[in-house]
């Protein structure tokens, strides 16, 4: 009972909140501390609410619970190169499906959007320009509707754009110009859910089967790598993440590169480090 005793809500909601599902294969571990923090905040949040809602003066017991602390970040990953160039290889285009999956691939390394703001894409976010008949005159411009409430739109570059097309023409027809405003741009085609929106899980489903992960945001973190190695500054990185406050950014490219050390060559010329038989 929330209402009962504050001392021993804080008690259990702290053991409540370390608790994996007895039929999870990690059940014998502590869950992450982000995952700990998030339920206690949950549990704060219901009280604020009913304080409000109901205007009770009851205590908030979980502000008396010793949150964990959290590296931002921490897990943030970002995919070689060379595993994106093999992957990409591997799809077998001639297929629709194949299409779907190298162009999926190719906007979201394009644009660093997040799983839902990819799968959420609708004819409605696709401005098709320069089309004619040869896709390689095409530019298109996403629309999308990403954390927060914010909208941001993302130009294509020309290949990106080309390669969007050829599948969009090969999905909706080849006169395609305009798409109708509800129109999945990424559809489905499995059994069950044939023509309909691709869900998150298909498009972890798709990392996993040519990226050798199953991260969607992966993707997200070989942009931003991808972006700092091209010379882009930290301001135009900020910009393309959605970031309202640079010193975000910072901490996140200092997570995803922090394994990187610049002047490693320069110290194993300096100690003399060499290969056997050199």
């Amino acid at each position: 009972d929330l209402l009962s005793n504050p001392i021993d809500v804080a008690r259990v909601a702290a053991l409540w909140a370390n608790m994996r599902a007895s039929t999870s294969r990690r059940a014998d571990t502590e869950v992450s501390p982000s995952t700990y923090n998030q339920r206690l905040a949950i549990l704060s949040s219901w009280y604020t609410f009913v304080q409000e809602t109901y205007h009770l003066d009851i205590p908030n017991p979980m502000k008396e619970v010793k949150k964990r602390p959290v590296q931002a970040y921490a897990a943030a990953e970002p995919i070689a190169p060379e595993i994106v160039e093999q992957g990409l290889e591997e799809i077998n285009r001639r297929s629709l499906q194949g299409m779907r999956d190298y162009a999926l691939l190719a906007v979201a390394l394009a644009t660093g959007r997040r799983a839902s703001e990819l799968v959420g894409l609708r004819g409605q976010d696709v401005k098709i320009a320069g089309a004619g008949r040869r896709n390689k005159d095409a530019h298109i411009t996403l629309t999308f509707h990403c954390k927060g409430g914010k909208v941001m739109r993302d130009l294509l570059d020309a290949e990106t754009s080309a390669v969007l097309l050829e599948y969009l023409h090969a999905q909706y027809g080849k006169q395609l110009l305009v798409l109708d405003p509800g129109a999945p741009v990424w559809v489905s085609y499995s059994k069950q859910n044939r023509g309909q929106a691709i869900s998150a899980k298909t498009l972890s489903n798709i990392c996993s089967a040519y990226l050798e992960t199953s991260k969607v945001h992966a993707l997200r973190h070989t942009f931003s790598v991808g972006m700092v190695r091209s010379g882009a500054p930290i301001t135009d990185l900020a910009g393309r993440l959605g970031h309202t406050d640079i010193k975000i950014t910072q901490i996140y490219t200092k997570e995803i590169m922090g394994d990187e050390n610049p002047y490693a060559e320069k110290l194993t010329t300096r100690f003399g480090i060499k290969r056997k038989g050199h």
